[in-house]
């Protein structure tokens, strides 16, 4: 699951391209198909190409105008892989590096220059053992990621979005599904702090999207039984203080990918509750329900957060 990109125009040259990979298919292995849409442009997803080393089950991605990048993941094992495509072509990924950690269900965000990312599962069941570390790269430059800060604390699940300046951090798992919202400076190192909180009841498994100045937060999955919410809310990335209601998905959904250019946000694929191949869309600016944007070219669930 990844998505790329998802936040202010000049990470994208105004193009607009995002690209989302891995997660499960409704027969529920790791896939490492890759797909793309033109978020300016209404219309079902194309296929991209596919990851560079296999199936991987929550990666989570970011990206700038030219490059796309996929942190991590799982199937088999948990993956310490960084993973980067081109966003003009539709070449399949490469490798870009190692990350410090070997994480799952981490989250990603980036500006035009950084990629982050934070927090996830550092091992499987049954102890489900979650970190509360940030660690970067620099996007145009290949190579292993260097460490960043803390989040507030241990955290999973999360939903991001990016300004050129502040990276978000919305809800997750501690494992209790949280309503918290924490922020870094993206050009500076250092440790997560407390931004809000989200407008809804605590949750996992948001899907993020922003322009350069707000923040959207779609669905996810609240606490035991389980079932995931329609609700969308948001925030303005400047100003520190709690989300608000925005509108409604189409339908509830979790474990879905959130992809942006400085208009419009879009929500695709994720559980609802079964796996789906639905891509809709908001605009950002605005407030209102989501609508309709097309299809992914596989159902599938589990897609990384990226911003």
């Amino acid at each position: 699951h990844m998505v790329m990109p998802s936040g202010p125009t000049e990470m994208r040259g105004g193009r607009g391209r995002g690209v989302v990979g891995g997660g499960r298919d409704p027969s529920n292995p790791a896939v490492d198909t890759m797909d793309f849409i033109e978020i300016a442009t209404a219309g079902n997803a194309t296929d991209f190409g596919n990851l560079s080393d296999g199936g991987r089950d929550y990666p989570s991605g970011c990206g700038s105008s030219t490059r796309g990048v996929f942190f991590g993941g799982s199937e088999p094992g948990f993956r310490n892989i960084i993973d980067f495509v081109i966003m003009s072509s539709s070449g399949g990924a490469n490798d870009f590096g190692d990350m410090l950690i070997a994480p799952l269900t981490n989250f990603a965000l980036s500006n035009a220059t950084r990629g982050i990312s934070a927090g996830g599962l550092t091992a499987p069941a049954p102890s489900y053992t979650t970190n509360n570390s940030i660690e970067f790269i620099t996007i145009a430059s290949a190579g292993d990621a260097t460490n960043f800060g803390d989040l507030s604390e241990v955290n999973s699940y999360a939903a991001t979005c990016a300004s050129p300046t502040r990276g978000i951090f919305n809800q997750g798992s501690t494992p209790t599904y949280k309503k918290t919202i924490e922020y870094i400076t993206i050009a500076t190192g250092g440790n997560a702090t407390r931004f809000g909180e989200s407008s809804k009841a605590g949750a996992g498994a948001p899907m993020g999207a922003s322009s350069t100045t707000r923040g959207v937060f779609a669905g996810g999955q609240f606490d035991n039984p389980y079932p995931q919410t329609d609700i969308i809310d948001f925030i303005t990335i400047a100003t520190e203080g709690n989300a608000q209601d925005f509108g409604d998905l189409t339908a509830a959904t979790s474990h879905g990918s959130g992809l942006s250019n400085s208009i419009r946000g879009c929500f695709a694929g994720g559980s609802s509750p079964n796996k789906t191949n639905v891509i809709e869309f908001v605009t950002i600016a605005s407030t209102g329900n989501a609508s309709d944007f097309g299809d992914l070219t596989v159902a599938r669930d589990r897609l990384g957060q990226g911003a």
